[in-house]
């Protein structure tokens, strides 16, 4: 019976490498690289080394099917991110048009869809977008955390296209009325009051990304009634409205009870916020999504805080 064996080169069995010493009939002496001679059958050894050639080749054939598997299911989860992630090439010239109200921005929505769909992915949690009424604004929020019937009371990013360009970051709205206290305006509030790692969260976002916060009131009429802005020691809060133009230094302490006692009873609103000329979100091009999901995810932390129950 013929076999594979020749002296001096080296093969395998159970237990090891060998190297072929000598073939004399039906048996071969060898020396097992670990150390060790034996004299064995050659017809047994030809049959273990022919199993074990067999074995390896099955091994490469069931490697290359996994792997041309694991590609062919890579590459359909990334079609399916491709078709369900919604286009979204950028803002256009006609998006700051001047209308009769404000602009109108008619891709908010897909810009709204990628932002949604980008923070599900990163946090795990089910974000939509809801379009603000009779604005050029986008809202993007957790699901179970916004009431797009009542807008005005809601914690959320938003987005927002005007003649001067583009604003994004975080909202909070409070109501007109009696406040309830799980609605995110106080529930906020409360936690900026105590929570030491918040307020470090908060300030980092302001002053990495350079973020300013607007205060909107209704006095006698609604507009913009301060401008905070975080300093080397605190906030400085700047008076926009006509009732007090003085410039007030705040702690931390301050700015939560000038907040607290803003305007009893009326709609407020607040926006954490950076913004862009109309020629730098222009020039982003598509690209614009992935700087506005940073930001969210940087004040992610105070949006949690916002509607924690």
């Amino acid at each position: 019976m013929p076999h594979p064996f020749e002296v001096g080169k080296t093969y395998r069995n159970r237990v090891g490498e060998y190297v072929v010493l000598s073939i004399d009939g039906n048996q071969m002496k060898i020396r097992y690289v670990s150390g060790g001679t034996l004299v064995t059958d050659v017809n047994l050894q030809g049959r273990i080394w022919e199993n074990i050639q067999l074995e390896e080749q099955q091994s490469r054939v069931e490697e290359r099917r996994r792997q041309a598997l694991e590609a062919r299911l890579v590459a359909r989860m990334k079609t399916r991110e491709a078709r369900a992630k919604p286009p979204f090439a950028g803002f256009q010239e006609g998006d700051f048009q001047p209308k009769k109200r404000g602009v109108a921005w008619a891709n908010r929505k897909a810009l709204g869809k990628v932002l949604a769909l980008e923070l599900s992915q990163r946090t795990k949690k089910a974000f939509d977008q809801w379009l603000v009424p009779y604005q050029a604004a986008v809202h993007v929020a957790r699901k179970d955390s916004y009431d797009p019937e009542a807008p005005g009371r809601n914690a959320a990013f938003f987005v927002a296209a005007s003649e001067r360009g583009v604003s994004y970051g975080y909202y909070l709205g409070k109501p007109e009325g009696e406040l309830q206290p799980t609605w995110p305006w106080p529930v906020l509030l409360t936690a900026l009051a105590g929570n030491q790692t918040l307020r470090a969260a908060v300030w980092a976002a302001m002053r990495t990304h350079g973020l300013g916060l607007d205060v909107y009131t209704m006095q006698v009429s609604y507009g913009l009634t301060a401008r905070v802005t975080a300093q080397e020691n605190g906030f400085l809060w700047r008076q926009e409205s006509a009732l007090d133009g003085v410039d007030r230094p705040m702690d931390w302490e301050g700015l939560a009870e000038a907040l607290r006692t803003l305007a009893p009873g009326k709609r407020c609103v607040l926006h954490l916020f950076t913004e862009l000329s109309v020629e730098e979100s222009l020039k982003a091009g598509s690209a614009i999504a992935s700087e506005i999901a940073q930001l969210y995810l940087a004040l992610l932390p105070i949006y949690e805080a916002s509607i924690a129950r």
